[in-house]
């Protein structure tokens, strides 16, 4: 890590001195349980599924509803890892 400077002033008008720099940590490593674990918590990337683009009717047709849900599957199986 790196080191850095830092002027704290106490209320009473007395500049403090810095302390010295700790110890240095130990690396950190993931394992793969703690990596699958931490993916499988979130969502897939849903660029591949396309814009849907349909102008509704009033009343939608049947075809336009279909449409819909084929769509929302789409992304919900897009979605799922």
């Amino acid at each position: 890590m790196g080191h850095y400077t830092r002027t704290v002033r106490s209320p009473f008008g007395q500049q403090a001195t810095q302390g010295n720099d700790g110890a240095q940590g130990p690396a950190g490593e993931v394992t793969n349980m703690d990596l699958s674990t931490a993916l499988g918590g979130t969502s897939a990337n849903s660029n591949g599924v396309a814009q849907l683009g349909l102008t509704v009717s009033d009343p939608p047709t049947q075809s336009e509803l279909q449409a819909v849900a084929n769509k929302l599957d789409e992304l919900i199986a897009a979605l799922r890892r």
